[in-house]
């Protein structure tokens, strides 16, 4: 509920008034949001979706209304919105929709959606309203959303806080970490993250040749003497994310392992100098790119280097090859380049960055060294 993050209902009413504008110079009629990142952005209502139909309709130039089931009455009420319809179950939610939107005289040639809907409601509304065009409601969304105001940065910024301090004191127990599972450290983790308010915890914990694959899940692997330990880990304060990633290593280092962790350090930071504004996140993307490719393994960096993020742990436009949207003041996105040699071990090292007029502002502080337990 918007209380719980400390948002007015002034913010929320703004934010679907910029939508509203930009409806109306795109051509479309109504913006249907059901329960997801958008719904909150817009509204402040953030319980999880269920099987009953819960929408905002926000036309393009008159007052918006929720339709949802009377069981949320007491979360709904909470949103300050003028006009709530509410239905009871055995009552045919669709019917009340179609019947509130003919009274208002409100057009539906053109629909935007909001990406999030499952087919069990946009396969009704499809045939509620055959003669609509149908379109995705993020492109109203994301050009707002990207750009973070000062409350939502302040909540990034806690969100990068918890996460530098959980890190550092799993990493001060060094040795401790022999013989515990990839599992353990990151159920360790969750906790210490949870505790500092942080949720919606998620992780990649690799050991060992496990770091190869970027997206691996936690397991049974043993952290063992002469392995590579991947730590990529992600979770909300507020409502907003952090996600950071440090490679660390257990014992002494191979030269081959030293010497890709430098590499990956060298780009990660001139990926950050790039990040400024008037050059573009594809920009930020070729200067970690083409430092990883002259030192012979381009071929082993094998996704971008970083994407945007706010409410949800990816949003927005990323860091990608040839990618044109401009950086400008108020994006958060994150730098992340990575090499991965199967059989052996992966590195890859992520911060957080809020740029401003005179560049990036690096949102986490726990070192990007190479550290040993």
């Amino acid at each position: 509920m918007a209380a719980s993050w400390g948002f007015s209902a002034e913010t929320f009413q703004r934010r679907r008034e910029k939508v509203q504008e930009l409806m109306q110079r795109r051509g479309v009629d109504i913006f249907a949001v059901c329960p997801s990142s958008n719904l909150y952005y817009l509204s402040g209502y953030s319980h999880p979706a269920d099987e009953r139909l819960l929408l905002l309709i926000l036309p393009a130039a008159s007052p918006p209304f929720l339709l949802a089931n009377r069981l949320y009455q007491t979360p709904v009420e909470a949103l300050a919105l003028e006009s709530v319809l509410y239905w009871t179950d055995g009552e045919d939610p669709l019917g009340l929709l179609k019947k509130a939107m003919a009274v208002r005289d409100l057009s539906c040639r053109t629909i935007a959606l909001e990406p999030a809907m499952p087919a069990l409601f946009t396969l009704p509304l499809s045939r509620l309203f055959p003669k609509s065009c149908f379109v995705l409601g993020d492109t109203l969304t994301m050009p707002l959303r990207q750009y973070k105001e000062a409350q939502e940065l302040d909540r990034i910024r806690r969100a990068c806080r918890a996460a530098d301090q959980a890190l550092e004191e799993l990493i001060a127990q060094g040795r401790y970490w022999l013989g515990k599972t990839e599992e353990d450290f990151s159920e360790a983790l969750g906790r210490r993250l949870r505790k500092a308010g942080v949720d919606r915890y998620g992780s990649v914990v690799a050991a060992g040749d496990h770091g190869a694959a970027p997206h691996h899940a936690p397991g049974s692997r043993i952290i063992g003497e002469g392995q590579g330990l991947l730590i990529d880990f992600w979770g909300a304060y507020g409502g907003y994310y952090t996600d950071c990633t440090r490679t660390f290593h257990v014992g002494k280092p191979s030269a081959e392992f030293e010497r890709v962790h430098r590499i990956v350090l060298e780009a990660h930071l001139a990926a950050e100098a790039a990040a400024r504004p008037g050059c573009t996140l594809g920009d930020v993307d070729a200067a970690a790119r083409r430092l990883i490719e002259r030192s012979g393994y381009g071929a082993y960096f094998t996704h971008r280097t970083g994407h945007g993020l706010g409410l949800d742990a990816h949003e927005g436009a990323s860091a990608a090859p040839g990618e044109e949207t401009l950086i400008e003041a108020g994006m958060v996105f994150s730098i992340e380049p990575g090499i991965y040699l199967p059989g052996k071990f992966g590195v890859r090292i992520e911060n957080l960055v809020a740029l401003r007029q005179g560049g990036a502002e690096v949102l986490h502080q726990y070192p990007r060294e190479l550290i040993l337990l």
